[in-house]
């Protein structure tokens, strides 16, 4: 914000809190507020030229035997783009448990095709209107969506549509969570039934199929708390989810 947008250092502080609280991200708010940006610059400046993410993050083979064995589609939802997500993934030895990514450039292109005005606003968490056009592009109800993210009010938006929500990082419940959990390795004590055979992940074929015979939800969306460089190592967590790409049909 000082060195691209010319902003006075006093006032980032100030105003990185205003947007997040009023938009979501600062970036959507110094969209809304009228800063022209490109967002691929902004992006990697903000990403891949602030974080080591060879240092931050490590392989995490216990959360990767988790996720293969929740027998529905998994999905990745992120308000950052998708080289980040990518590497998140990918450092954490994670990239192909999950069926699909929606992160910010193909999160922009669906709003735009939905008539979302992408020239003065950026779509995000945690509007609810992310959560209807991800749930629509996946041909699913958000009543059949169990939504995983480390906030709260990405939460709370989420279920006044119907969707099951689970906070992680965080024990202690709060209006519009339906469970919260330390970290996602203890999801197979907190949510038993979500959890199928080690090692598989089994394709999602018809709204006939096992999924659906063997769980309550259809699907699981997953906002996959991320190390920030420079924060406590009790605070390194970004409320940044990763988003899934699903394939056209």
């Amino acid at each position: 914000m000082v060195q691209k947008l010319g902003i006075c250092k006093d006032e980032v502080a100030t105003k990185t809190t205003e947007f997040y609280l009023a938009y979501g991200t600062t970036l959507a708010g110094l969209v809304a507020n009228g800063y022209h940006i490109d967002y691929d610059d902004w992006h990697e400046f903000v990403h891949q030229g602030a974080l080591d993410y060879d240092t931050l993050l490590q392989p995490d083979p216990s959360l990767r035997d988790i996720l293969c064995s929740i027998d529905i589609p998994k999905y990745i939802l992120t308000n950052a783009n998708r080289m980040h997500a990518e590497c998140v993934l990918a450092r954490l030895g994670l990239i192909d448990c999950f069926q699909g990514l929606f992160y910010f450039e193909n999160v922009m292109e669906l709003a735009a095709s939905h008539g979302f005005d992408v020239s003065h606003g950026v779509l995000c968490k945690p509007n609810p209107r992310i959560y209807q056009l991800v749930a629509e592009q996946l041909g699913v109800g958000l009543s059949d969506v169990i939504f995983f993210d480390d906030s709260a009010r990405n939460l709370a938006s989420a279920h006044a549509l119907g969707t099951t929500t689970v906070l992680v990082g965080n024990d202690k419940l709060s209006p519009g969570v339906d469970l919260a959990i330390p970290t996602l390795h203890d999801l197979p004590t907190a949510m038993p039934e979500l959890l199928d055979q080690p090692g598989l992940v089994h394709e999602h074929h018809t709204s006939h199929g096992r999924t659906h015979e063997h769980h309550s939800a259809s699907l699981a969306l997953f906002a996959v708390p991320v190390a920030v460089a420079g924060a406590p190592a009790e605070s390194r967590t970004s409320s940044g989810g990763i988003a899934v790409h699903v394939p056209a049909s």
